[in-house]
């Protein structure tokens, strides 16, 4: 990355495409942690682009801002929570009676 992309990056400039090592000052997160946020959801997956893995920025900030689309923030845990108490629940009501 040239001094000057890095300078403009700082002030705010987001290019369209970005690849992991401009993503990652964008959004100030290492490369793995980039990759972890893909892993789990956090931002949208890349695009090869080339022989490069590029990211649209503005995807990038929708799925920031919003969430992933068509998927409401927190339904994982949600689900997990709602399996857990009604597995709970079922326990003990058996014990019970």
């Amino acid at each position: 990355m040239t001094p000057e992309l890095k300078a403009m990056l700082i002030a705010g400039f987001r290019p369209p495409w970005q690849d992991r090592e401009v993503l990652g000052l964008c959004l100030g997160i290492v490369d793995n942690t980039v990759d972890a946020w893909v892993a789990t959801g956090v931002i949208p997956p890349p695009r090869k682009r080339g022989h490069k893995l590029m990211w649209k920025w503005s995807e990038v900030n929708e799925w920031l801002t919003v969430g992933t689309p068509g998927k409401s923030p927190g339904d994982d845990k949600a689900e997990r929570i709602r399996n857990g108490t009604r597995a709970e629940a079922a326990t003990t009501s058996s014990h019970r009676g």
